[in-house]
């Protein structure tokens, strides 16, 4: 529509400026001729002429008539409108689509950035409690370590002011038990000389050693010379003298362990001074 009615406009500006030309054609001629009449009459008159006037009219050209622009058929507006409004509808709603295309991918950004930073949180978290869990457990293996050591160390320290303890009570016991032990020995040895007769063969140097085995009640079962004195007569009295004693009630006092360690096999020596082991 804004197209046909500017092309009506210049056909209409055209034939007006067709009337002004001719306008202008006119009032030149006709000025044209004023001035040849004027140069005319200032020549010495030989003749007299007659001047010719030229008639001039302005002619108003009439412009033609605008053409009528051909009527275009409703229709094809109503098409065009139509496919105006589609064209703004196609645009809005590829906008529109545009809009929600980026508010997705916006909306999935985020999710994706929130995911990342939720499973490296989560990583993260992960993995202090792990350091912080190997770190329990490594003090706690270093606290049982040294309670170990400690309690092996103290266990040792025990063990072995209990050795010394059992030492110096058994040096001690060993003492009173050899003190226990001589005394008894003494009590056999001197009941041993009071039941010995010396043979009138003794003499001064002369000593024989007797194995006697006992029983805890103090009874004698054996009697054996281990080292002769070169004399039967003398080894013979030693004998009778022991087996005469018979028994050494005493004994059945001892503590088992004394009696095994000093009476079970008793030595004694025999010379003509006196009796000892």
């Amino acid at each position: 529509m804004r197209a046909n009615q500017k092309g009506l406009d210049n056909h209409q500006a055209g034939f007006g400026g067709v009337g002004i030309l001719v306008s202008v054609l006119l009032h030149a001629l006709l000025l044209v001729a004023v001035l040849c009449g004027w140069e005319s009459s200032e020549e010495p008159q030989k003749r007299r002429v007659t001047p010719k006037y030229v008639q001039a009219k302005l002619v108003e050209v009439k412009p033609k008539s605008k053409p009528k622009p051909a009527a275009k058929p409703k229709q094809k507006i109503i098409d065009l409108t139509k496919k105006r409004k589609e064209a703004e509808r196609r645009k809005r709603l590829e906008q529109e689509k545009a809009k929600k295309l980026a508010r997705e991918k916006a909306e999935k950004d985020r999710k994706a950035k929130a995911a990342r930073e939720k499973a490296a949180k989560d990583k993260a978290a992960r993995e202090k409690a792990a350091r912080e869990k190997a770190a329990r457990e490594k003090a706690a293996k270093e606290k049982a370590e040294q309670v170990a050591r400690e309690q092996e160390l103290q266990r040792q320290i025990d063990q072995e002011m209990q050795a010394e303890r059992e030492a110096l009570l058994a040096e001690q016991q060993a003492e009173e038990d050899q003190m226990v032990a001589q005394s008894f020995i003494g009590l056999i040895a001197q009941r041993v000389e009071n039941n010995w007769s010396r043979p009138a063969s003794a003499r001064k140097g002369m000593q024989v050693e007797l194995r006697i085995q006992l029983v805890p009640t103090g009874r004698v079962i054996n009697v054996t010379v281990v080292k002769s004195s070169g004399n039967a007569a003398f080894d013979r009295s030693a004998e009778q003298a022991v087996k005469k004693a018979e028994q050494f009630p005493e004994l059945k006092k001892l503590p088992p362990a004394v009696f095994e360690r000093n009476f079970r096999q008793l030595r004694l020596v025999f010379n003509p001074k006196d009796l000892r082991l």
